[in-house]
């Protein structure tokens, strides 16, 4: 408090070199009425503008790359002909081949694992907010589940 003015100082330099500017040059100096920050908001709007543009390019390029792709994938379609008996065939062998995977999936489980599999999900229902009353019935269940 007090150790430094208030008021800022106007430093004058004066350089080695003569230095003329114009009067009209000087006075528009002075009458300006941009600063620092008008000046920040002009290099905002700047780049907002240009990464605007950017992006419009972008989607300009993507649009033509997807329109390129989807011409070129429909014309290859047309080389080779299609016929609704070879479709047929093709989506039946995927069907077979579907249904073959997911019998090798299915697991049976014994009697005693869906048993402790019904206790864990009965104490579950029970005690509903508290998971932590099953705690016997889930050992259980994953000791005969690690058992197999």
């Amino acid at each position: 408090m007090g150790s430094t003015a208030s008021k800022p100082e106007t430093k004058v330099f004066t350089p080695n070199a003569p230095v003329d500017f114009s009067a009209s040059f000087l006075s528009h100096l002075e009458n300006s009425q941009e600063s620092d920050y008008t000046r920040a908001q002009y290099t905002e709007k700047y780049i907002q503008d240009r990464v605007a543009s950017e992006l419009t390019k972008l989607e300009k390029e993507a649009l033509e790359k997807f329109q390129k792709t989807t011409t070129e994938s429909l014309d290859k379609s047309k080389d080779t002909k299609i016929s609704v008996a070879l479709s047929n065939e093709k989506v039946q062998g995927l069907t077979k081949a579907l249904q073959d995977s997911a019998k090798l999936i299915q697991v049976e489980f014994s009697d005693d694992v869906k048993k402790a599999r019904g206790d864990v999900i009965a104490c579950l229902k029970d005690n509903k907010g508290r998971a932590l009353n099953c705690w016997d019935e889930v050992e259980q269940f994953k000791t005969l589940v690690n058992s197999m």
